[in-house]
């Protein structure tokens, strides 16, 4: 065994044979770290500060109330902070990027506040259940690739920051915000912003007031339900800033190239589980038998023109969805039947008519399900690596791309994918699905007048419903897993404040979920009737946001 300040070479017996490997002592880096973090932070020349956010160094922010923009708030801020590394990391990087600029592509670098908003409505609806950090350069690609399809597969967002980011790319892997594998930037150091992201989502939605720094752990902690994963190749810095954050909660975990402190020792195939366990994210992910990857990972991605084999409806050619619910016994569950040319008989780059028509049964089905299931058509579409879906009803547009299709991914696979998710997301509500995909044109036109009657007959339920023609609205408390006192009233006239949850959808929702996050709220007597202010509704309010919120009035913006 050799060994330095910081490392350790040892020798380990593998297949009968002595090899020498390196192993980071993380407590003796750590010391290293912080003083060269300490002469760093003393050296600052330049103003400090990002566009595109109101929580300018968002980590010394949370933390302290204190906004830091040059080396006299930095170091005051890092004072306070009695030396922290997320505190230097932070400063160091928001100097570096200040004088040399963001990196260019595929690096995100810095992430404005706008995009984290965009993320918010991914963090309640359940196709993200929790943030992963990686960074270090992995030995392989393979194990790399392995890990970040895994953490798809299991419905984490997954931040990237060093060596990993171009071995990931090397391998074929897609990177982007759209597949949840976010590039960070080309050193440890971007890592960061992981935390800066976290600090920001927990001042914008989850009630933490700059400065207060225990309601900032704890609902880092609690809330933000976020690991880290290491490869080796961290410089003691990294390791100081990495180490940094277990105070937030943070699990580190590491395939076994760091020996010492606190840090979790894992093999590959067993990392991801084990971080998940260990901040309580639990997720069953059962594989489809198509010829490509299914995750919710995929569902912010498009498919361009010249990366698409071919389209379906998008105004180019007639192209439909349909819902109906049947009785037991009607329909084979799992049965999957394409009328009309299949994908290999379809010319590259053709537009061609398609017809989505899932029937459904189940003991506790009911017709009034069928849009609000119908609906989760599009986003199961794009849970496929190759397809894209988007709009309802009898304006979809669908592409496959063409490496889905060199796969091997046929319309086919497309119906057994959609089969498959509505029995696994609905156990208790569906016990068989079945999907029939029509691509013949004339086929499809027959079928589609069928269905625009369906979507009529649905539009007079609700239409011309106003506010007065109820006593009873639905809440919506979907924002409460990372907004803790957030709740919406859902009135006839008024959705919820997403835009995406109708009153006629809570009331469904609640029948499907009794003790979901749309419950019934009670009118009461009229208070104001001009401002919509009811005895009700203010108890509900009260009550579901924890005491933050006493009085709502739903037509006055004002009071």
């Amino acid at each position: 065994m050799w060994c330095s300040i910081t490392k350790l070479y040892v020798f380990l017996r593998n297949n009968g044979k002595l090899e020498g490997i390196f192993i980071t002592d993380v407590e003796m880096a750590k010391i290293a770290g912080e003083k060269t973090l300490n002469n760093k932070i003393a050296a600052i020349t330049s103003s400090l500060g990002y566009d595109e956010t109101a929580y300018h160094l968002a980590i010394s922010y949370a933390l302290t109330g204190i906004v830091v923009s040059d080396r006299a708030t930095a170091e005051d801020v890092y004072t306070r902070m009695n030396h922290n590394p997320l505190i230097a990391s932070e400063c160091l990087l928001a100097e570096k990027t200040a004088v040399e600029g963001k990196e260019p592509a595929p690096y995100t670098g810095f992430i404005g506040d706008t995009v984290i908003r965009k993320l918010g409505y991914s963090l309640v609806d359940g196709s993200i259940l929790g943030l992963a950090l990686i960074v270090g350069t992995p030995k392989s690609a393979g194990s790399a690739a392995a890990i970040c399809r895994e953490l798809q597969e299991k419905y984490m967002l997954t931040f990237l920051a060093g060596g990993v980011i171009p071995s990931l790319s090397e391998g074929g892997i897609r990177l982007g915000l759209e597949y949840r594998l976010i590039p960070l930037g080309s050193t440890p150091a971007y890592g960061v912003h992981f935390v800066d992201i976290i600090a920001r989502v927990a001042m914008m939605f989850g009630g933490v007031t700059p400065g207060d720094t225990h309601r900032l752990l704890t609902y880092a902690a609690e809330r933000a339900k976020a690991m880290v994963i290491v490869f080796p190749g961290l410089s003691d810095e990294d390791i100081a800033f990495v180490d940094a954050m277990r105070v937030l909660g943070f699990p580190i975990l590491t395939l076994g190239d760091y020996t010492g402190g606190e840090w979790i020792s894992s093999l590959s195939d067993d990392i991801v589980h084990k971080g998940m366990d260990l901040k309580g994210i639990r997720v069953t992910v059962t594989a489809i038998p198509i010829p490509m990857a299914c995750s919710p990972a995929f569902e912010g991605k498009s498919i361009r023109k010249e990366e698409m084999f071919a389209e379906f409806g998008g105004g180019r050619s007639p192209a439909f969805e349909l819902l109906r619910m049947r009785n037991v016994g009607e329909i084979e569950d799992g049965k999957v039947t394409v009328i009309g040319p299949e994908i290999d008989a379809m010319q590259k780059g053709s537009s061609n008519p398609l017809g989505i028509i899932i029937e459904v049964a189940g003991k506790t089905m009911k017709k009034d399900y069928e849009p609000v299931l119908e609906r989760r058509i599009h986003n199961f579409v794009n849970y496929g690596e190759g397809s894209w879906h988007v709009a309802q009803r009898d304006i979809i547009w669908v592409r496959i791309s063409k490496e889905a299709v060199a796969k091997g991914v046929k319309i086919e696979h497309i119906g057994k994918l959609l089969a498959s998710k509505f029995r696994m997301d609905f156990p208790n509500l569906l016990d068989a699905v079945s999907v029939t995909l029509i691509t013949d044109k004339e086929k499809v036109l027959a079928a589609k007048k069928q269905a625009e009657q369906v979507y009529e007959e649905r539009d007079a339920r609700i239409r011309g419903m106003h506010d007065g023609d109820v006593n009873t609205y639905y809440s919506c408390t979907l924002c409460q897993t990372f907004a803790p006192n957030h709740v919406c009233v859902i009135t006839p006239e008024r959705p919820a404040l997403c835009g995406a949850i109708s009153w006629l959808d809570g009331k469904i929702a609640y029948e499907m979920s009794p003790s979901g996050a749309n419950q019934p709220v009670e009118k009461g007597s009229v208070i104001n009737a001009q401002n919509g202010e009811f005895e009700g509704v203010n108890r509900f309010i009260k009550r579901a946001s924890h005491g933050e919120v006493e009085r709502c009035s739903l037509y006055s913006v004002m009071e």
